[in-house]
């Protein structure tokens, strides 16, 4: 379950200016960069779900980041179903960024009040 509030993570957002996206396949590699950004005042960070055990990868740091960064909003990126979506949410994801429109990932995020967010590429 989601630690923080939709609107929560959208100020998160708009008050750091960027959200750190980054995704790598051993978690401690992953919890330097996130600590790293952390500690120059990112709040919001999208992990990707790029690799084969992604998802592993993020129960892990999920777990870590409730109890080492207390204030960071840990969400997943490169979601493009609605399964998958609900993979994530129920590890924990406080926000879903999708880079095509898919209406049931919305459903899926909106269902369990999470945050969800659509990045176009220009």
């Amino acid at each position: 379950m989601a630690k923080f509030t939709r609107i929560q993570v959208y100020q998160g957002m708009y008050e750091t200016g960027m959200v750190p996206v980054f995704y790598h396949q051993k978690t401690e590699i992953a919890k330097s960069v996130l600590k790293a950004c952390y500690e120059g005042g990112a709040r919001c960070f999208e992990f990707t779900n790029r690799g084969d055990k992604a998802h592993e990868v993020f129960g892990e740091l999920i777990d870590w980041v409730r109890k080492e960064l207390p204030e960071m909003m840990l969400g997943v990126g490169s979601i493009v179903d609605a399964p998958t979506a609900a993979m994530y949410l129920q590890l924990g994801a406080d926000f879903i960024v999708f880079p095509i429109l898919v209406d049931e990932v919305i459903k899926v995020c909106n269902i369990r009040k999470v945050a969800v967010s659509l990045v176009v590429d220009h």
